[in-house]
């Protein structure tokens, strides 16, 4: 099951689309199940992750 960090009050959770504590919707970043929001290089799983939340 992924997990996601919300960037408006930095809770990790189980929901995509919001929030559950502060509602908001969207503004959700996908954490790796290693090593949290934090990402690191020689992960393979946090560089693609971080591709795909950045766009690069």
């Amino acid at each position: 099951m992924a997990r996601f960090q919300c960037i408006e009050c930095d809770r990790d959770h189980g929901c995509a689309t919001g929030c559950p504590r502060c509602r908001i919707t969207g503004l959700q970043v996908e954490i790796c199940h290693t090593h949290g929001a934090r990402a690191v290089h020689s992960c393979g799983s946090c560089r693609t992750l971080t591709r795909t939340q950045t766009g690069r």
